[in-house]
């Protein structure tokens, strides 16, 4: 996937110009991860109501239908249970997007876990993506401002 503005789409015509799979126009955020966001929010301010409110309106859509929150295996009666449910919630409804890493990583932090399951990360080396060669050589204030170019992160 690329970021940049001369990519090979806007060297199309508008006749010749077709779908892409890559670069432009990718959806970078779906609308249930949008849910589950709020959800974790709301339920970290302590208003779990509002959290699971948000948990069933992504059970909710027409090609899901699920039950509603509360359920038998996840019980929604307190800030603990309606967390429990919303990383359940994350894990089957973003399971393939590559994204869970970072939610781990964040309630990893905030003690939610009894075991690890990142435990192959290590603190203050793992906790940030390094930054690409490409976009350290194209940019001579990342060079020159302490990175080491040699060992980006890794």
């Amino acid at each position: 996937m690329s970021w940049r503005k001369f990519m090979l789409i806007y060297k199309q015509s508008v006749a010749t110009a077709s779908y892409h799979p890559g670069g432009n126009n990718q959806r970078i955020i779906r609308y249930a991860e949008v849910l589950l966001m709020l959800a974790e929010c709301e339920n970290e301010l302590g208003n779990t109501a509002d959290a699971v409110a948000y948990l069933n309106q992504v059970r909710d859509r027409p090609s899901v239908m699920m039950p509603h929150y509360p359920t038998a295996q996840f019980p929604v009666s307190g800030k603990d249970q309606v967390m429990k449910a919303i990383m359940h919630e994350k894990m089957v409804e973003l399971g393939g997007e590559e994204i869970r890493n970072r939610d781990i990583l964040r309630w990893r932090k905030k003690g939610y876990f009894t075991t690890d399951p990142l435990s192959y990360f290590r603190p203050n080396r793992d906790e940030l993506l390094p930054i690409p060669q490409q976009e350290i050589d194209n940019n001579p204030e990342l060079g020159a401002g302490g990175i080491d170019a040699q060992n980006p992160g890794y």
